[in-house]
């Protein structure tokens, strides 16, 4: 079972836009183009910028060879579906083009690569958790956050797992116990962010909790939040 491919699409479409603001784990990240110092230099979130970028480039590939890119374009824009959340995330970085045109780091990919189902499945439970956080999840934003496994083209077991997931988050502490190092907590922290707006008092509010349980650094939240604005 490999569950990266329903992170990078919950990343890439930030939560089927749950996380409301437009892109997915911020431009840079959704362009490969992770690196650097501070957060952007860790291996663990370039290969979160990889999996979310991969995701939208295999979304593109099918709309290209399904010829519908420009039908999606034009019929989607104010859809709240999974397809016009990722044509808005292609309009807001200045279209297909300027997407198409650049190339992650390798050493993203051997991240991506190198990552654990364990560690990807720890961060979806972060970004379902963090969706709960404001007691309103409500029943279309489940359908759409469903309909990303069609977009990762998700197995049975895959489509199983979660749909128990979606409807019986772990609790925070059980999450939390499973965080070891600082590199996972970073992690952690960023994928929830990617999960939800910070405009509500409640998911401010749950957004600093993460940040002191996680022992995440003032430096290291507004990071997160160039990369998950």
């Amino acid at each position: 079972m490999s569950l990266k491919r329903i992170l990078g699409v919950m990343l890439a479409s930030r939560m089927a836009g749950r996380g409301r603001r437009r892109g997915g784990l911020g431009n840079a990240a959704l362009l490969g183009g992770l690196g650097g110092r501070g957060l952007r230099g860790k291996a663990g979130v370039a290969a979160l910028g990889y999996m979310a970028y991969q995701a939208y480039r295999d979304h593109q590939s099918r709309q290209r060879a399904s010829g519908s890119t420009a039908h999606a374009a034009s019929s989607t824009k104010s859809s709240s579906g999974l397809g016009g959340i990722f044509d808005q995330i292609s309009e807001a970085l200045g279209g297909e083009a300027r997407v198409s045109s650049e190339t992650p780091d390798p050493a993203h990919k051997q991240a991506a690569e190198e990552m654990s189902d364990d560690r990807a499945l720890l961060l979806i439970r972060a970004m379902i958790a963090a969706a709960h956080a404001d007691g309103n999840l409500t029943m279309d934003e489940r359908h759409r956050i469903s309909g990303q496994l069609d977009e990762a083209e998700a197995s049975a077991d895959e489509r199983r797992l979660m749909a128990t997931e979606i409807e019986n988050p772990k609790p925070l502490d059980t999450l939390l116990a499973q965080v070891n190092d600082h590199d996972t907590a970073v992690e952690f922290y960023l994928a929830s962010r990617a999960a939800v707006d910070s405009e509500t008092e409640a998911n401010r509010a749950y957004l600093t909790l993460l940040r002191n349980r996680l022992g995440i650094t003032e430096e290291e939240a507004r990071e997160a939040e160039e990369l998950a604005p």
